[in-house]
């Protein structure tokens, strides 16, 4: 998958996602992270991940973390 989005946010660096953010994105315990661009959608409460390269098992249900670098940005689940 190119996209996933996540919700039930939990933002550890910034405030809020008002705008869109290049993060590395780990959507699995033991997955390397993934070059994406986070933005906000229409729905509170909710972030669309674009991922650079399509990643294997997005899967609902699953936490999705982002970073800057080592700095954990927040975090929410796949849905």
């Amino acid at each position: 998958m190119q996209t996933l989005r996540a919700s039930n946010l939990n933002w550890i660096s910034i405030p809020d996602l008002t705008a869109p953010m290049r993060v590395r994105a780990k959507i699995r315990h033991r997955h390397e992270p993934a070059w994406a661009t986070l933005e906000p959608t229409e729905t509170p409460g909710e972030v669309l991940a674009t991922f650079d390269e399509p990643q294997r098992a997005v899967t609902p249900g699953q936490s999705a973390v982002f970073y800057d670098g080592d700095e954990v940005v927040g975090g929410g689940w796949i849905v």
